[in-house]
């Protein structure tokens, strides 16, 4: 018996926004065809991994000059997956995953805004960890923007633009205290970002 195309198109978007950097190293593909460097709050980031895990499934991550992966500070990830599935489906898929996390780590927090005009997303969390050193400590504050797009050879899906700001031990509670001020400001940026147009190279 065929297996549900819905089905497989829900595991598919579980794959979305997952990062992929701890995977081995190699040369990144440009599969979205997205021209660099992406400029978001003044940084340009620049494209620094790549993979095509899924026949529909397309991931690419973006760091600025001086930053690597997997202690990275600020990073553009994005990701396309062709299907026929609606950004609610995907977004309820990632706050699944979000509120599976929070069970074992208290530090997980999310708010989700759409834009009802558009119809689309966004899902502002804050992740973190609390180590035995304080100096391994972790504090990540991911913008996730889910947007249903076309491919310029006409293909449907959703495409996933997120930006993501890690601090680490001493740098942490500055911050959040930062954050409770200027919280808005990154949100708004990614909302009124223009999304890339996706030329799919397999």
């Amino acid at each position: 018996m065929p297996a549900n195309p819905i089905f497989i198109s829900l595991l598919t978007l579980q794959m979305l926004s997952n990062p992929g950097y701890s995977q081995t190293p190699k040369s990144a593909v440009n599969y979205l065809g997205i021209q660099a460097p992406i400029s978001v709050q003044k940084n340009a980031y620049l494209l620094s991994w790549s993979a095509h895990p899924e026949a529909s499934l397309y991931k690419q991550e973006y760091l600025m000059a001086g930053d690597d992966f997997p202690k990275y500070k600020s990073m553009v990830g994005i990701d396309f997956v062709v299907t026929e599935s609606s950004v609610d489906q995907a977004v309820a898929t990632k706050l699944l995953e979000l509120d599976n996390l929070k069970r074992t780590n208290p530090i997980v927090n999310y708010e989700v805004i759409k834009n009802p005009v558009t119809g689309e997303k966004i899902i502002d969390c804050l992740i973190g960890n609390n180590a035995a050193n304080e100096r391994d400590n972790l504090v990540e504050r991911d913008v996730f923007r889910f947007k249903v797009v076309k491919t310029k050879s006409g293909q449907r899906g959703i495409l996933l633009f997120m930006v993501s700001n890690r601090k680490y031990g001493a740098e942490i509670t500055p911050f959040l205290t930062k954050l409770k001020v200027d919280k808005q400001l990154l949100v708004k940026e990614v909302a009124r970002l223009s999304m890339p147009e996706i030329h799919l190279k397999n």
